[in-house]
């Protein structure tokens, strides 16, 4: 139905596009005016996929990086630009908290590599369906602890996550998105909050392929991606700060 929808939005288009070209040619001998109007009903549709495509192939040559600095061992992670929104389970008639409701990104990864908490910067909440719908909020910082395994369901990670006021991590991952297009540039840095050091980056370019009409109004139609780090270099982006900033080791007492 939904393809239905947007092919017979195509045709209407360019039904429109003609009709456009055709009154610009009537009311102006101007040839410029013609051929302006041309590339305007081309790209109009098309832009974001023109523009990001430059913007990747180009962005490939110069910002792609990886680099570690200094590693360090840490109980728990603080995220700033990643892990930011959050959304909630339904309760279905369960006897349990909303602390365990609430999920923060995909925090609740982080804890079978052996970190004891996680914390970041959330601005955004999911609603909807499928959580596809995003709202802001105004920002604040939750962190999450890991829960007991539930053996009814061993390999769902259980999580009580809360607003706090402080900071506990020494170690934070930033992540600046900057988006141009279809194409998304995105810097992660590793940063001890301690003392401000630098202590690892890792930039990535990437570009979403999708059907290229009108994608900029939300339509999405078969997109997936594809990085400048490519596979499987394009993981080390992914889970880079696990690289970094490993977890602490149990030591065994006596």
């Amino acid at each position: 139905m939904i393809t239905l929808m947007i092919l017979c939005s195509i045709v209407v288009y360019i039904v429109l596009a003609v009709l456009f070209v055709k009154f610009v040619k009537k009311i102006t001998n101007v040839k410029i005016y013609k051929w302006l109007a041309v590339v305007f009903v081309i790209l109009l549709p098309i832009w974001d996929v023109v523009l990001g495509t430059a913007v990747y192939y180009i962005g490939c040559r110069y910002i792609p990086k990886v680099a570690i600095y200094e590693t360090a061992e840490t109980d728990g992670i603080y995220f700033d630009g990643l892990h930011d929104y959050y959304y909630k389970f339904d309760r279905r008639g369960r006897q349990i908290t909303d602390e365990e409701l609430t999920r923060i990104g995909s925090l609740y990864y982080i804890f079978p590599k052996g970190y004891t908490f996680a914390e970041a910067l959330v601005t955004k909440m999911k609603e909807g369906p499928l959580y596809f719908t995003d709202k802001k909020i105004t920002p604040v910082i939750y962190r999450c602890v890991p829960l007991p395994i539930d053996w009814s369901r061993p390999d769902f990670q259980r999580t009580s996550c809360s607003i706090v006021n402080d900071i506990k991590s020494k170690y934070m991952v930033k992540v600046t998105t900057t988006k141009a297009g279809v194409a998304e540039i995105r810097y992660k840095k590793v940063i001890n909050r301690s003392t401000g050091k630098l202590m690892a980056e890792c930039n990535l370019v990437k570009l979403w392929s999708c059907f290229p009409f009108f994608n900029w109004l939300g339509w999405q139609w078969g997109s997936r991606e594809q990085g400048s780090l490519s596979n499987p270099a394009f993981d080390k982006y992914e889970y880079f700060e696990y690289d970094v900033l490993k977890p602490i080791k149990k030591r065994s007492e006596g």
